[in-house]
């Protein structure tokens, strides 16, 4: 008997009929696993998701050198912020031998039993071995809570401490002082202002570009027309004239060593740190919303003031700042040595 081939109903066509079918299903099926596999990397690459892996680093130094360039060209972190992280990774390369995974991690942070200095420990480790090395996430699954030490009510200097404090501070530290406390603003997102971020028809300060790197933001905030008289008078006799100059030729360092001096020349304990708390307080006690507070500070992430402009407007915060301006003026007076000594003796 001769087969018909081709013929519909033949035993040929029948099996052919099959056999492109299956090609077709396998073909079709290859398609839409490069298609799933397509999405995957995508995704992948849109949440920085990899593969949890391990290494051994041979050269501390030339991985802590490129980890210092990544940190500066990538994550635009500040130098004191990549120094203190970089010191971190030495001591945590040099306690592991090179060996980068999830005990010698866990060996680490068990080394000392602080959980401040845990915290801060995991802070540079996760930007190293997540960040730059990009070995995954497993370094994620390590969390300790930072304690931050609440400020007691009596442990907060009074409006006429606050007054005499700053009036004996040099010159340039007495407009920092004043900016921080009625601003909420950090020492140094306040070192880095330049004039045209001010705007003195609103007394406006837009800080909202000062940081370039991840960890923090800014937005806007603003200083009272107190601090504003104060201001003015500063930079007409100690800013000289140029495009846009800084209003402070001053360092972190210096700032610091001022009010520590003052302090223990006063007795009364002021930290920098310490006036962007009482800012938080008054505001607070104007009884303005929370969320307009981190606003101040810099604490609402930049997702959520894109998403909630209306809220967040130069408009609306300028309302809300007109509820704590009072409670933000110092009563300074010419005789404040005076009143010192009648308050402590």
């Amino acid at each position: 008997m001769v087969l018909c081939k081709g013929r519909p109903g033949c035993i040929h066509h029948a099996w052919t009929t099959v056999d492109f079918t299956w090609r077709r299903w396998i073909f079709s099926t290859d398609e839409k696993l490069d298609r799933i596999l397509s999405d995957l990397s995508q995704i992948k690459k849109h949440w920085n998701i990899v593969e949890d892996r391990e290494i051994i680093i041979t050269d501390f130094e030339a991985s802590i050198s490129n980890f210092e360039q990544f940190a500066l060209d990538e994550k635009k972190l500040a130098k004191g912020t990549i120094n203190n992280q970089k010191s971190i990774t030495r001591s945590y390369l040099s306690h592991c031998g090179g060996q980068i995974n999830h005990d010698s991690v866990k060996s680490y942070l068990s080394s000392n039993d602080d959980e401040d200095w845990k915290s801060n420990q995991l802070k540079a480790l996760r930007r190293y071995i997540r960040d730059f090395l990009k070995l995954g996430n497993w370094i994620t699954e390590f969390k300790f809570s930072k304690t931050k030490a609440k400020v007691k009510k009596e442990d907060i200097p009074t409006d006429e401490q606050l007054a005499y404090f700053c009036s004996l501070l040099p010159y340039p530290v007495q407009m920092i002082f004043l900016i921080l406390l009625t601003s909420g603003l950090r020492v140094g997102e306040v070192l880095k202002l330049q004039k045209s971020d001010i705007n003195f028809e609103t007394n406006m300060i837009d800080a909202s570009n000062i940081h370039k790197g991840e960890t923090k933001s800014s937005w806007l905030s603003f200083i009272t027309r107190q601090t504003e008289d104060y201001l003015q008078s500063y930079i007409e006799t100690e800013i000289f004239e140029t495009d846009n100059p800084k209003l402070f030729d001053i360092s972190y360092n210096k700032v610091q060593e001022s009010f520590q001096n003052m302090s223990y020349q006063t007795r009364i304990f002021i930290k920098p740190h310490l006036l962007r708390t009482i800012f938080s307080e008054k505001c607070s006690e104007a009884g303005i919303d929370g969320k307009y507070i981190d606003a101040f500070c810099g604490r609402t992430p930049k997702r959520v003031l894109d998403a909630n402009y209306t809220i967040y407007s130069p408009k609306s915060l300028r309302e809300q700042y007109d509820n704590v301006e009072d409670f933000l003026t110092l009563p300074f007076a010419e005789d404040d040595e005076n009143w010192f000594w009648d308050y402590f003796l």
